[in-house]
């Protein structure tokens, strides 16, 4: 009788997919299209695209964190490699999977194998690593230490070279038949390894570029883009997404330094400009598509800046002028510090070139230690400026930190000193940028566009336009973060070639700006997705319902937009 049901079921299902695949064909106006006749080709509980490639995962990892003769920030490096372990084995990287050189040994790091120096990284390299690692797999391999143009500190006296390195991966590629490799470089001058390491079916990473230095973050538990790069592969960002949140988190600190990334393998390390996204000159279609991970998870941020105030403008004293900042904050593993961070307009950042990795506070950053006195997730603080001089203004960063050393994605806003305290008159357009794909992309099946936006003082929404027609829209709250427009497109709905994609942005007082690309959709002769459903234990290929919409152009809106209230 069961066997009997399940039959049954089966029978209709795929009379229910003949049926509708029959009023595709029969009815160019399906009822829900009569309600909106003038909206674009598009999927409704649009399932996601199938036949996707297996997710790249790694077989091992090697840990390093290096050591000077003087023992210069010993225990920031050895802090800084705890957090990178303790991240991997989040991922789902057995202790027997990861092979830790660090400048202390014994029971007081018992995530350290031996010491760090060269001969054990070769070992580690050469034997240990083909152990685990197979022709068909790949390893990874993360350093952390002071650095010079081409060498990397390791034990004392002992420096690694990066023709050193680059032998070592020689040889292990030769033993193992293994090609992919991902290294992740934390040091001042990191990036002058690239040249040596780049190769095919390598990914690099470095926190900074050849002439320049490397900061530690705020409590000096770990290098500044390490803490932002490895909390993003925590929760399960790709390698090139978490690239980008620490180039972000670099710039927001106001840190002189220049993370690089090589993926196209041609030894040229490549950072994004502001405002811009990977892929990007050929760098990043590989990173993007790569996550550290022993084996695929669902993850969650840890720990998320929830609210942080628009633009703040506050009454100029000739004295001292005080403000009061509130921001909100969640963790599922506790909050351990929340910072605000006020950068002066303009102000430069120390650079040393004497290959230590530096504090990133100087006299000219205020630091201020939020509390939250009701343990509501509420942080706040007051902050007092003297001598400024009417005008002043500041970037302000919110920095948070888990009880487990991730650092959430950095949320920035403004501080204005000004005579009366009020918001001024708006008359500089917001900014967009489409962020997903990239213009002359070609693309097929279902895919994401994503487009973001700003304003100096409050942006009201995002539209997203596909050859003039707008396909969706979304409003901005009154704080900070601003959320992403991300659209999930069936380009199979739409004819073979070049398509329009435009991203308009409009602020509080109406203003507008746009950006446009120029893709092209390309499926073949295919018109419509399949999906799969599995159904006890079989699987039946059912065509889904799909509407279609007619392709008339929808005019945007031109009624008075109703402004939102200011939260001081």
């Amino acid at each position: 009788m069961r066997i009997h049901s399940k039959r049954i079921l089966i029978l209709i299902l795929l009379m229910s997919s003949f049926l509708s695949m029959l009023h595709l064909q029969q009815n160019t106006t399906p009822l829900s299209v009569q309600a909106e006749a003038d909206c674009p080709p598009c999927i409704i509980n649009q399932a996601p695209p199938i036949n996707e490639p297996s997710p790249e995962v790694q077989s091992a990892w090697i840990l390093l964190g290096g050591d000077t003769e003087d023992h210069k920030d010993m225990a920031s490096i050895q802090s800084g490699v705890n957090i990178i372990y303790e991240t991997l084995r989040g991922a789902g990287f057995t202790s027997e999977q990861l092979y830790y050189l660090g400048p202390e040994v014994g029971p007081s790091q018992p995530y350290v194998n031996t010491s760090a120096t060269k001969i054990n990284l070769q070992y580690a390299i050469e034997t240990w690593a083909p152990q685990h690692v197979d022709s068909t797999q790949s390893l990874g391999i993360a350093l952390l230490s002071h650095g010079d143009i081409n060498a990397i500190a390791v034990m004392v006296d002992d420096s690694l070279r990066d023709y050193d390195l680059n032998s070592y991966l020689n040889n292990f590629e030769a033993t193992t038949g293994c090609k992919r490799i991902i290294v992740v470089i934390e040091a001042c001058h990191s990036g002058s390894f690239i040249d040596k390491l780049s190769k095919d079916n390598r990914i690099i990473v470095t926190s900074t570029a050849t002439y320049f230095g490397a900061a530690f973050n705020v409590d000096r538990t770990t290098g500044a883009f390490s803490e932002s790069f490895w909390s993003s592969i925590a929760h399960c960002a790709t390698i090139g997404n978490a690239f980008e949140g620490a180039v972000d988190h670099i710039r927001n600190l106001g840190k002189n330094q220049v993370p690089q990334l090589d993926d196209n393998h041609d030894g040229v390390g490549t950072t994004p400009y502001p405002n811009d996204y990977l892929p990007t000159g050929g760098e990043g279609y590989d990173a993007l598509n790569v996550k550290i991970w022993a084996k695929p998870r669902v993850c969650f941020p840890k720990i998320k800046i929830e609210m942080v105030p628009l633009p703040i403008y506050e009454i100029w004293d000739l004295f001292t002028s005080v403000v009061n900042i509130n921001v909100e904050v969640e963790s599922s593993t506790g909050i351990s510090k929340v910072y605000a961070r006020f950068v002066p307009s303009g102000w430069e950042p120390y650079d040393p070139l004497d290959g230590y990795m530096h504090p990133i506070n100087d006299a000219a950053i205020k630091m201020v230690e939020l509390e939250d006195p009701l343990m509501n997730g509420i942080y706040s603080g007051d902050a007092a400026f003297d001598g400024l001089a009417l005008g002043d203004s500041f970037m302000v960063n919110i920095l948070a930190y888990d009880a487990d050393g991730m650092v959430a994605d950095i949320v920035s806003t403004s501080l204005s000193f000004n005579a009366d305290g009020e918001t001024p008159p708006d008359t500089e357009p917001p900014s967009i940028y489409i962020t997903r794909p990239d213009s002359d992309d070609t693309l097929s099946a279902v895919v994401e566009i994503t487009a973001k936006g700003e304003d100096n003082q409050e942006l009201e929404n995002i539209e997203l336009y596909i050859d003039g027609v707008l396909v969706d829209e979304i409003s901005m709250p009154d704080y900070y973060p601003y959320p992403e427009l991300s659209f999930m497109c069936n380009t199979s709905l739409y004819e073979n070639g070049e398509h329009n994609i435009t991203a308009i942005a409009i602020d509080q007082e109406g203003l507008t700006n746009q950006t446009s690309i120029l893709v092209t959709f390309d499926n073949g002769d295919n018109n419509l997705i399949y999906y799969v459903a599995i159904i006890g234990g079989g699987i039946v290929v059912i065509l889904t319902y799909i509407v279609i919409r007619s392709n008339s152009n929808k005019k945007r809106k031109t009624s008075k937009r109703k402004s939102k209230k200011k939260k001081k």
